[in-house]
């Protein structure tokens, strides 16, 4: 007997299961995930050395960033706890589109020599994989397809022309839409997602927004610490120029007109998008590699340290319809989590190397868990090396637990440091290590666990009491 005649509700239930597996259901994700064939474009934004708190989204006193406030953090959700891996380009991306610790992966990520290996998974090729069109337009030259960054995507550009020019978020928004204006004009042939990665370079230094944000927030200065004279720092940091709080106050007017120059692209970027499509009802993710340091503890620009100031990073999400609006994040989470976040929302089995974790329960309004943040910076050892002038010169370990941060430096156990944040300040304050002993034993084995740090001392360092 034929399977028909002897099931004849058969081709009913195969029509239901077919209809089914073709809809293009989404359930939000304060309940799930996105179907495989409801999978929105993304696009990825990434803003060079851009802190946190210098947008006026996360609490800045300046109107720097009214783009971002109104297209993503009013229409999306806010992470207000976010660090980065590490504390400048090269393996802060790496651990945010791998989703692992710089130093899981086969690099030291410090030598201009290396890439990341062939045998790792990027973000992009995990969309691609998913059947995605993947292109990225790249600004920062440590983001150059040379050091492996280009794995996954079909089509991927870094700017060109004379180093400022390369450097203007207006040069990567022409390049980027250049590109679109081509894909578009040959018709609807391509009707896989889109994943867009953008990366700015701009507010990193030089700190020379052009004008009128270079008098933007600070139109009367007459001292003599330009931009073109601090250029990235040098002079600073060598202890030849020592600038005075003028000097900073106008530096940080220089750094914060790059921002309110880069979130204007942001709104004209947007509204081409938005004209294309490719705004409304994209997942749009946009977030930074590293902070940046104006003299706080004796420190300038970034590479330099694991303070705060380097690490914290914004972090918004906007999905319309998915993704809750105006909703906040305030559990410390990792620039690392945005991989497996993307994975899971596009329902994409994670794999069990993965060291960040997925935000879904969290954006789901789960209760966060305890849980530790760790960040690394590669020393540069080397007295001819291109960064001796600004890396330290041993590696730096932290980790971050319950408003508690342990920060380690390799064989110096002298300067390590304990200290408590969020009570008064995110930033931190005086060394708690003598005080809180158990403490800083507590963190000090989640650090050697986490990196096997090797040590010539037997016992937890301790400090003396200043």
């Amino acid at each position: 007997m034929s399977p028909l005649r002897k099931y004849p509700w058969l081709p009913i239930l195969v029509a239901m299961l077919l209809v089914l597996l073709g809809s293009s259901f989404i359930q939000n994700a304060r309940g799930a995930t996105v179907s495989a064939a409801a999978r929105p474009n993304i696009i990825f934004i990434v803003v060079d050395a851009l802190r946190a708190d210098h947008l006026s989204s996360y609490g800045y006193g300046r109107m720097t960033s009214p783009h971002v406030d109104s297209l993503l953090a009013g229409q999306g959700v806010r992470f207000s706890d976010v660090s980065a891996a590490s504390a400048w380009t090269n393996p802060s991306n790496g651990a945010m589109l791998i989703g692992r610790l710089p130093s899981e992966v086969d690099t030291v990520w410090a030598d201009p020599q290396r890439r990341i290996p062939a045998t790792e998974m990027l973000l992009a090729e995990y969309l691609a994989d998913a059947g995605y069109q993947t292109a990225g337009f790249v600004s920062n030259w440590w983001m150059d397809e040379r050091f492996g960054y280009a794995q996954g995507f079909e089509t991927y550009v870094r700017t060109t022309g004379s180093e400022e020019e390369r450097e203007r978020a207006s040069t990567l928004n022409a390049l980027a839409k250049d590109w679109l204006e081509t894909q578009s004009s040959q018709g609807p042939s391509d009707e896989r997602p889109l994943f867009l990665f953008l990366y700015y370079y701009d507010p990193h230094s030089w700190y020379d927004p052009p004008a009128p944000y270079d008098t933007l927030y600070d139109p009367d200065y007459t001292g003599t610490l330009t931009a073109e004279v601090f250029q990235h720092g040098q002079d600073v940091v060598s202890g030849d120029i020592t600038p005075s709080a003028r000097d900073i106050e106008h530096l940080l007017a220089l750094y914060d007109g790059e921002i309110t120059y880069w979130d204007h692209e942001l709104g004209q970027m947007a509204a081409y998008l938005d004209s294309l499509g490719l705004w409304q009802d994209s997942l749009i993710i946009l977030t930074s590699d590293h902070g940046q340091m104006f003299g706080e503890h004796g420190k300038w620009v970034h590479r330099n340290s694991l303070y705060e100031e380097v690490l914290r990073v914004p972090l918004l999400m906007r999905y319309p319809g998915v993704l809750g609006a105006g909703q906040e994040v305030n559990a410390p989470v990792s620039n690392m989590d945005i991989l497996p976040t993307v994975l899971e929302l596009l329902d994409i089995d994670l794999p069990t190397t993965l060291q960040g974790q997925s935000l879904i329960p969290l954006l789901q309004g789960a209760a966060p868990e305890s849980r530790k943040i760790f960040a690394e910076l590669a020393g540069e050892t080397d007295p001819q090396g291109d960064a001796y002038w600004i890396a330290p010169h041993t590696y730096l370990y932290s980790v971050k637990q319950d408003g508690w941060k342990y920060t380690h430096a390799q064989q110096m156990p002298q300067v390590d440091m304990l200290v408590q944040l969020g009570q008064t300040s995110v930033y931190e304050g005086s060394n708690m290590l003598a005080e809180e002993p158990e403490k800083a034993k507590q963190l000090w084995a989640s650090l050697q666990q986490q990196f096997a740090i090797p040590t010539q001392f037997l016992f937890m360092p301790t400090v003396e009491r200043p």
